[in-house]
C-alpha cells in the first residue's frame, strides 16, 4: 500500500494516480491543508503497513513536516543549490534569495535531492524505517519526471528486467483476440482475459529485447486491434469514460432499463465522475419512461418497450434535462423471451446535440452476464461516440 498526501488533487496528484493504477498498486490519497494531519500521516506511513509515501506540494515544506513528525536531522543540500542556480542561469531567471534557498535546499539526512527540470524546486527522495519516501513538486511535467525516472524503478522493479504493456480492448472474443495474437512474434510473451466483451491484454518484452522490437510489435498491436482498444493502460470502461468527459468537458446522464442502475454505479464508482455526471434514471416499467422520459405511452403500444423506437425515444427525452450526451438501455435480459423478444436482445441509444444513435445487441449468457455486457457495451459506446 502506497500513502499519497497532498493539499488538493492536482494535475500532479492525477497523473501519479494514474501510474499507479496502470501497475495495479494499492494506495490511499490523503487531502489536507492542515499541519496536524500532514504530521500525523506521515508517521502512519512511516511506521505501519505501507510500503511509501509520496508528498505532493511545496518540496521545502514537505521536508520540514517530515524532519518535524519523525524529529529528524535536517541539511542543507549544495547539490541541489548547484542545480537551482543552473536552472535560473538556462531560465535566465533571477537566482531565489538566500531565505528562500534555504528552504528550497532542505532535506533529510541521507534524503537526495533530483535535479529540477521545469522550477526551482528539487524533489526529493529517500528511505526510512525501510519505506520509500518521495517529495514531489506539484508542477505537472516536474511530477511526470519524477515519478517515471524515480519513482516507477524504485517501487517496481521487475525481478527479471522485462517490460510489459497493457492494453484494454472491448467487444470481441477471447477466441479472436488471440487468433489475432498469432501474428506476433513467438518471442513476445502475451496474455488476454475477457469477460463481459471486456478484454486485458498483456505484452511483455525480456530484458534485453531491443527498442525497435518493441516499437514495431506495440505498432503491430495497434494495427490488429484498431478501434477496439479503448486504452493504453489497465483502466476500467468506467474510468476511460469519466476522463474522456472531463476533457471534453462533457456532461452525462443515464435512462437504464434491463441494466438496473449498473452503468450509473459504474460511473460514480470512478473519483471526480461528480463533474460530468447529472443523473441516473432506472426507467424500469413502461409508466415509468413515459412520466421520468416524457414518451407518450402510445408510442409504446405502437413499437414495442424493447424496440428502436422506444431507446431512441429513451435518450432524447433524458438529454432534455440539460446533459450533453445521454445514453439509454432496454432489452431483454432473460431467462425467457418476453413478448417475443429473444433472450439477450438489448438496443442502446446515445444521444448527443448533434443526432441519436441506437444500436442493436444480442447477447449471450445468463441474466446477470447479459446486464453486465450491456453495460460494458453502453459505456463502450458513449467512449467512442466522445472520441470520434
Amino acid at each position: 500500500m502506497i500513502k499519497i498526501l497532498t493539499k488538493k488533487y492536482s494535475q500532479s496528484v492525477r497523473y501519479i494516480c494514474e501510474k499507479l493504477d496502470f501497475e495495479l498498486a494499492k494506495y490511499d490519497v490523503v487531502i489536507s491543508r492542515s499541519k496536524q494531519t500532514a504530521l500525523s500521516v506521515i508517521r502512519e506511513a512511516t511506521s505501519g503497513k505501507f510500503s511509501a509515501l509520496i508528498i505532493v506540494g511545496n518540496v521545502g515544506e514537505s521536508c520540514e513536516n517530515f524532519v518535524e513528525a519523525l524529529g529528524l536531522a535536517v541539511f542543507y543540500d549544495k547539490f541541489a543549490e548547484s542545480n537551482i542556480i543552473k536552472y535560473c542561469t538556462y531560465a535566465k531567471v533571477d537566482v531565489p534569495p538566500q531565505y528562500i534557498m534555504d528552504k528550497l535546499c532542505l532535506a533529510p539526512e541521507t534524503f537526495n535531492h533530483i535535479a529540477p527540470m521545469y522550477g526551482y524546486q528539487c524533489a526529493c527522495y529517500g528511505e526510512y524505517n525501510k519505506k520509500q519516501v518521495f517529495f514531489v513538486p506539484d508542477d505537472m511535467r516536474e511530477s511526470a519526471l519524477v515519478y517515471d525516472s524515480y519513482i516507477s524503478k524504485n517501487l517496481f522493479k521487475s525481478s527479471d528486467g522485462s517490460t510489459k504493456y497493457v492494453f484494454k480492448l472491448f467487444g470481441l472474443s477471447q477466441r479472436d483476440v488471440e487468433k489475432r495474437l498469432e501474428k506476433l512474434s513467438k518471442s513476445v510473451l502475451h496474455s488476454c482475459e475477457t469477460v463481459n466483451l471486456d478484454t486485458k491484454l498483456s505484452i511483455t518484452f525480456a530484458q534485453k529485447t531491443s527498442k525497435t522490437i518493441i516499437a514495431d510489435t506495440l505498432k503491430l498491436v495497434k494495427e490488429l486491434f484498431g478501434v477496439s482498444i479503448y486504452a493504453a493502460v489497465d483502466q476500467s470502461l468506467a474510468k476511460s469514460v469519466v476522463d474522456v468527459l472531463k476533457k471534453g468537458g462533457q456532461i452525462l446522464s443515464t435512462a437504464e432499463s434491463m441494466t438496473g442502475g449498473l452503468i450509473a454505479s459504474s460511473i460514480v464508482d470512478i473519483s471526480g465522475a461528480s463533474t460530468v455526471f447529472l443523473e441516473g434514471i432506472v426507467t424500469y416499467s413502461i409508466q415509468s419512461k413515459c412520466n421520468r422520459l416524457g414518451i407518450n405511452p402510445h408510442y409504446i403500444d405502437e413499437y414495442g418497450v424493447i424496440s428502436q423506437q422506444t431507446a431512441q425515444a429513451m435518450a432524447m427525452g433524458l438529454r432534455k434535462n440539460g446533459s450533453s450526451i445521454a445514453v439509454s438501455v432496454t432489452g431483454n435480459a432473460g431467462p425467457t423471451a418476453e413478448d417475443g423478444q429473444p433472450v439477450g436482445l438489448c438496443y442502446i441509444g446515445v444521444a448527443t446535440e448533434r443526432n441519436v444513435a441506437v444500436y442493436k445487441n444480442i447477447f449471450q449468457g445468463d441474466r446477470n452476464s447479459i446486464r453486465q455486457q450491456a453495460t460494458n457495451t453502453a459505456l463502450y459506446l458513449v467512449f467512442k461516440t466522445l472520441t470520434k
